[in-house]
C-alpha cells in the first residue's frame, strides 16, 4: 500500500466512530474506512500512541512487529509531517492540520488552541480520556479542554496499567495511552541499541497488553498502534529524529477492531 500523509489520520478516526470530524481535518484516508469498518461504525477507539518508531524500524525488527501485527493486523503506511518532532506530530495526528495551522512548529508544548478530535468527540457526547506520563507532549498539547479527563503517570507501564483500567471500567469513547521508552532510549544510545530494542519489546508487550483488555470488554473497538515520527543516527553516533528523510519521515500504524 502506498503511504499517504499522517494528516488524513483524524478524520478517517472520526468517521469510524461515526462524528463529524474538528474543522481543519479536510483530509481523509480513503481506503481505512472501508477496510476497518466493514459491517458498521465503531463504538469506541483506543489509541497506543508508542513515540518514534519508524518504518525501518519495523522492517529492521520483523520479529519483534510480528508481535504487533498478531494483535494488529491491518497497517497503514503514512507519511509524517515536517519537521517530524513529537510535539508538531501528535498536534497534526489529531488535529488533521499543517503545522503552520496548529501552531506548533518546532519541539516546544504548548497548548493547541484549533479545533482537535478531542474537541470534536465531547462537542459529540462523546467521553475521552488521554493517559500520558508528566513532562510528554500529550500530557501537555491538548490541556484546557474541559470534558476531556486527564490522566498523568510516571511512565510507560503506569500508563499502560492505567489505559487497562479505564478500558475495564468502559466509561470512555477515545483513550489515549502514550508510550515514551524507545524515544528515550535512542536520544542516550542509537536507534539499534540493546536498550533501544528492550524498549520495542516493551511496548509490544504493552500493546498486547491492552488488545486483551479491549477484547476482554466485547465492545467494539477501533485498537490503533500509531507513532508520531521515525528516527535516525546522527554522525555523532546518538539517535536523533527532525529531518526531511524517510527514515525520519516514513512510519506504519496497525489497526484492528475488536468486537
Amino acid at each position: 500500500m502506498e503511504e499517504v500523509s499522517l494528516l488524513g489520520l483524524c478524520a478517517s478516526l472520526c468517521d469510524c466512530i461515526g462524528i463529524e470530524p474538528p474543522k481543519h481535518a479536510t483530509q481523509k484516508i480513503d481506503s481505512f474506512i472501508d477496510a476497518m469498518t466493514v459491517g458498521g461504525k465503531v463504538e469506541r477507539i483506543v489509541m497506543f500512541n508508542p513515540d518514534a518508531v519508524g518504518r525501518w524500524i519495523v522492517e529492521k525488527f520483523k520479529d519483534k512487529f510480528d508481535r504487533v501485527r498478531a494483535v494488529a493486523p491491518y497497517t497503514q503506511p503514512l507519511e509524517t509531517v515536517f519537521p517530524p518532532k513529537t510535539p508538531v506530530c501528535f498536534a497534526s495526528m489529531y488535529t488533521g492540520a499543517l503545522p503552520a495551522v496548529h501552531g506548533i512548529q518546532r519541539y516546544e508544548k504548548p497548548i493547541v488552541k484549533i479545533d482537535s478530535i478531542f474537541d470534536a468527540l465531547t462537542r459529540q457526547g462523546k467521553s475521552v480520556a488521554i493517559v500520558a506520563s508528566k513532562n510528554s507532549s500529550l500530557n501537555k498539547i491538548f490541556r484546557g479542554r474541559d470534558k476531556v479527563d486527564y490522566y498523568t503517570v510516571k511512565y510507560d507501564k503506569e500508563a499502560t496499567d492505567k489505559g487497562v483500567e479505564l478500558i475495564a471500567q468502559d466509561k470512555y469513547d477515545f483513550i489515549l495511552i502514550y508510550n515514551q521508552a524507545y524515544d528515550d532510549s535512542i536520544h542516550f544510545t542509537h536507534p539499534l541499541s540493546c536498550r533501544a530494542k528492550r524498549a520495542l519489546d516493551s511496548y509490544a508487550d504493552n500493546f498486547e497488553t491492552i488488545g486483551k483488555a479491549v477484547a476482554a470488554t466485547g465492545r467494539r473497538t477501533l485498537l490503533g498502534y500509531a507513532p508520531d515520527h521515525g528516527v535516525h543516527r546522527e554522525w555523532y553516533l546518538l539517535g536523533n529524529h527532525g529531518r526531511n528523510i524517510p527514515k525520519d519521515m516514513l512510519i506504519d500504524h496497525f489497526y484492528t477492531v475488536i468486537n
